[in-house]
């Protein structure tokens, strides 16, 4: 019998231990916006974990702070490779160590992510965010999520945004082969667009939260051919 439900109600840690407590064997699937992570289980041990292309212990450390999702555990499934033979409670300290010591160096990155702007590429992001009303700021970045080109943008909104640029280029970096369609966030005070403009370039609108996310899709279609994407 299949058990389901959503990460809001257990949460991600303790969600990854109920087929432990329980000494159960199958397959844990996690769904979320980002993506699916599948973690099979034998007698309660957590022996194969995916998402993407990566397998083992270091799914975890990606996915170990989603918050937003659905999931659902099929009882009697079994892996078909082991990728983890170490123990469950202590994969999840490392794991959480792990995420720590990728944001803290994420937040060092910052300043040198700004070392190469390209300033005739910034200046013309300024002449597109002149053209386009309730767009607050524009940016261009390599597929490793460092900072190629931005728009001028008020001091207070770059405040609001600053603590989720991290998150942003981490995203950008992880996508397997570069964001080829769009992607966007919807926050409490910005929304955010994204979309690729070939394997090595993506580019970001960021807004308050009052523009419609139909409109802000039509935005970025807009932005993104003026930049020569598809």
């Amino acid at each position: 019998m299949a058990i389901s439900g959503t990460l809001s109600d257990i949460g991600f840690v303790s969600l990854l231990q109920f087929p432990n407590s329980s000494r159960k064997t199958g397959l844990l699937t996690v769904i979320s916006i980002d993506g699916k992570a599948e973690f099979f289980y034998r007698k309660g041990e957590l022996v194969h974990a995916r998402y993407g292309q990566k397998k083992g212990r270091d799914v975890l450390v990606d996915i170990v702070d989603w918050s937003e999702g659905q999931f659902s555990f099929e009882a009697g499934l079994e892996p078909d490779e082991t990728s983890i033979q170490e123990d469950l409670h202590h994969i999840l300290m490392w794991a959480l160590k792990e995420r720590d010591e990728k944001k803290q160096n994420g937040r060092k990155g910052q300043a040198g992510m700004l070392v190469e702007i390209d300033e005739e590429l910034s200046v013309k992001l300024d002449g597109l965010l002149g053209t386009v009303s309730d767009i607050e700021y524009i940016c261009m970045m390599t597929q490793e999520g460092r900072l190629l080109a931005r728009s001028r943008a008020d001091e207070g909104f770059l405040k609001i945004l600053d603590p989720l640029m991290g998150s942003i280029t981490g995203f950008i970096s992880e996508y397997p082969g570069g964001l080829a369609g769009k992607a966007f966030f919807e926050g409490e005070s910005v929304s955010i667009a994204m979309a690729g403009l070939d394997p090595e370039k993506t580019v970001m609108i960021a807004t308050g939260p009052e523009m419609k996310l139909g409109r802000l899709s039509m935005v970025l279609g807009r932005i993104t051919r003026e930049l020569g994407g598809e």
